[in-house]
């Protein structure tokens, strides 16, 4: 179920409810296709009934949650062509700003990579159990891309993309393996040296099998959580 965040600076019940409930959603901890009670999720937030459905609704905006008049509030099942919509999306625009950071590229946002993969790696040695890893790592991950696109001022370029990736990621929660956290520190240094190298020859080949290779691995799953 939905588990009560630390609330962030100045923010209201509607912000609040949408961030521990989308949370919740792409961490799987609310699995697709299950039925969503605003009285449960009010409760469990400590909030009041009125926040709990305007974040619904801005969940069912960006395709998270499937409101169905006279029936209830469900979990979308995640849907593989915005799953590779939003892949593609991703790559193409990343490779782009990934290849002008091969020829300026700010001191600050190259350390600031450096010390997100260090962090990612420390969360490696920590006791936090799989959840909350997974979780914190995903919020490292997500710093990560952004601060290339934040780099090239392009905030609301990276905006539009977490919001149309939600399915991918949770398609990657729901299929992650073993050894993931050590292969996206490898190839997150990839990317870094790429940058530090001004390797632009190198860009599409290692963000191809960053971002793209997945979605064909997923390929092979079954579709318990999927649209059919």
């Amino acid at each position: 179920m939905v588990k009560m965040l630390p609330r962030l600076p100045s923010e209201n019940n509607i912000n609040y409810s949408y961030r521990a409930i989308k949370e919740a959603i792409l961490s799987l901890e609310l699995k697709p296709g299950q039925l969503l009670s605003v009285g449960e999720l009010a409760e469990a937030l400590k909030v009041s009934s009125t926040p709990i459905k305007n974040a619904l609704w801005k969940l069912q905006q960006e395709h998270l949650v499937d409101l169905i008049p006279q029936v209830g509030s469900y979990v979308s099942e995640i849907n593989p062509e915005l799953v590779e919509e939003a892949a593609c999306m991703w790559f193409d625009l990343e490779k782009e700003y990934l290849k002008l950071a091969c020829d300026n590229f700010p001191e600050e946002s190259f350390n600031r990579l450096k010390r997100i993969i260090r962090f990612q790696e420390l969360l490696l040695d920590s006791t936090l159990d799989q959840g909350e890893l997974a979780r914190k790592f995903d919020e490292l991950d997500d710093n990560f891309h952004s601060t290339i696109f934040h780099s090239h001022h392009r905030n609301n370029t990276w905006k539009a993309i977490s919001q149309m990736a939600s399915d991918y990621h949770r398609m990657f929660n729901l299929t992650r393996s073993e050894h993931c956290f050590e292969d996206s520190i490898t190839e997150h240094k990839n990317i870094l040296a790429i940058i530090e190298n001004k390797e632009a020859e190198r860009v599409e080949a290692v963000l191809r099998n960053h971002i793209l290779k997945p979605v064909y691995d997923w390929k092979e799953i079954g579709d318990e959580y999927l649209i059919t």
